[in-house]
């Protein structure tokens, strides 16, 4: 990506105060770059890619700034408010942004100076959609309704039909789970809504601008670990945080199950907007002109950004479902592949849409959800755990290993994600008989994008290793759209491999049990263990 009106090489020196034209409701950061140049200011909606030292429309290898570190979070409620000027880092306290307010706390024998909008962008601000959102009052009580069952454990989100929320967010698993964090764990909410609030309390007025400094409550973050970036002076013993790159082992308050209710999950049937995916194909390089208002007649378009790690300890399953839908049925209406431009440059704008845009519509990802989540999809495969569970009670034959797998992300490629958003696993079992070992490999397809047949590979000498073959195949799977690979398979493990019929059910719930058509299923694939 590029901005336009950015010189190659830019680096963020100074993120200012935040502006927005009386009685206009767009808002602007003040951003200082190097070199000087005529660009002073972005967006709102470029928050999620600001950050101190970043190198903005780069032409090569970008090397990090600053000196890394790690800090383990007791609880911000131990964290004090104070200014940039504050630092006692003199290249840091005499900037132009030195009024902007930041946290400060010690970790060891260092005290830290946190820019607090760099906390609210690596915590809140992944995508554009969400930014603008946070500084409107209600912003989340207008685009969404929040129903809870306690007692199910379980929570029902309306994506309210004025909602704006773009097609890709709808349809990721990684950011419905953030954004389900904000709607209803209370921690999380109260501290997004107090941005709102500060706005409202603390900017003021001039003759033609509403100017605010960026300020927020944060989470009380217990026991979470920061890994980031920023300016360390070792004989004053103070860091000033550049950039923060994961927010690791982070414990929400939410139910096990979000259902989000979109209403634009079943009305995009007959055409209409559409959220674009990538076809595997070249695309042209995307330039960000946030002086332009995007058409909201164009496809979005999802813009790859530098990402955040984002690890929850308890992380939940969210679905998205539309109307006469159950969780887990129905295609993702509306999305589509996109093909190559024969343009070198594509303009988009991140801003809000309206009837005067004249621009693609485009937004940001900058998540990267490591939560270690897999065992909330293990329900896909019952029946296939049904049928190894037979299988190992079969004369001479046990089970040595069983995992759990997220099929791949590859950039171009859609489908390691079932269409729902939510990821499509591998179940991957080592069976030995006898003195043979073998592979029994299952691929979640109960959103009917295929139908694959489970998979026995047959070790064929001591040597083999199977982690590294599986990931080969998994990758494969993904580049050829869920087919198994036949002519790898051949020249891997020559005749050692067989693709196995799965049971037959009545149900529409191809994952469902029935014991004796599961039991069909065993004896065809130990016929196949010689």
């Amino acid at each position: 990506m590029k901005f336009k009106g950015v010189a190659s090489n830019s680096t963020v020196r100074e993120i200012g105060s935040l502006f927005r034209t009386i009685n206009k409701s767009d808002w602007h950061v003040n951003v200082k770059l190097m070199p000087n140049q005529n660009k002073q200011f972005f967006g709102s909606s470029q928050i999620p890619v600001l950050a101190r030292r970043r190198i903005m429309n780069p032409t090569g290898q970008v090397k990090l700034a600053g000196f890394q570190s790690s800090v383990f979070i007791k609880s911000t409620s131990l964290w004090d408010v104070t200014n940039i000027k504050s630092c006692p880092i003199a290249p840091v306290s005499k900037q132009g942004d030195s009024q902007q307010w930041c946290f400060t706390f010690k970790h060891k024998s260092t005290t830290y100076y946190l820019p607090q909008i760099e906390l609210a962008r690596v915590l809140f601000f992944h995508h554009a959609y969400i930014t603008r959102l946070s500084l409107i009052d209600q912003g989340l009580v207008q685009d969404f309704d929040v129903q809870s069952a306690s007692s199910l454990n379980k929570a029902l989100i309306n994506i309210l039909p004025v909602c704006s929320l773009p097609l890709y967010v709808r349809g990721d698993y990684a950011l419905r789970r953030l954004l389900a964090w904000i709607l209803l764990d209370p921690d999380a909410r109260r501290s997004f809504e107090s941005i709102s609030y500060y706005q409202l309390q603390n900017g003021y007025d001039t003759e033609k601008y509403r100017i605010w400094n960026f300020q927020f409550d944060p989470p009380l973050l217990e026991g979470v670990e920061l890994t980031l970036r920023g300016h360390y002076d070792q004989e004053l013993k103070a860091f000033f945080v550049y950039e923060i790159y994961s927010v690791l082992n982070l414990t929400c308050s939410c139910p096990s199950s979000v259902e989000f209710f979109d209403p634009r999950y079943q009305t995009q049937q007959s055409g209409g907007k559409s959220a674009a995916k990538p076809s595997g194909l070249p695309l042209p390089e995307v330039e960000i002109d946030d002086g332009q208002d995007p058409d909201p007649d164009h496809s979005e378009i999802k813009i790859e950004m530098p990402t955040v790690s984002f690890e929850f300890t308890n992380p939940f399953e969210t679905t998205r479902v539309g109307k006469g839908e159950r969780s887990s049925g129905g295609a993702v209406q509306g999305e589509v592949e996109t093909t190559p431009s024969t343009n070198t440059v594509l303009e988009v704008s991140t801003n809000e849409s309206t009837i005067h845009g004249t621009v693609p519509s485009a937004d940001y990802d900058g998540l990267n959800d490591s939560s270690e989540d897999t065992h909330l999809y293990a329900d896909k495969f019952e029946a296939f755990a049904a049928m190894v569970a037979c299988l190992v009670t079969m004369p001479n034959c046990s089970q040595i290993r069983q995992e759990l797998r997220k099929l791949p992300a590859i950039e171009g490629y859609s489908k390691y994600l079932l269409s729902d958003g939510n990821p499509r696993c591998l179940a991957f079992y080592l069976i030995k008989k006898n003195d043979a070992v073998y592979a029994l490999v299952e691929v979640d397809t109960s959103d009917n994008k295929n139908r694959l047949s489970t998979l026995l590979l047959k070790r064929q000498n001591q040597m083999l290793n199977w982690e590294r073959r599986i990931t080969e195949i998994e990758i494969l799977l993904v580049r050829r759209s869920l087919v198994w690979p036949t002519s790898y398979l051949k020249k891997a493990f020559g005749k050692g491999y067989q693709p196995i019929r799965h049971q037959i059910t009545t149900s529409a719930d191809k994952s469902s049990i029935e014991q004796e058509s599961v039991q069909r299923w065993v004896e065809r694939i130990y016929s196949e263990m010689l």
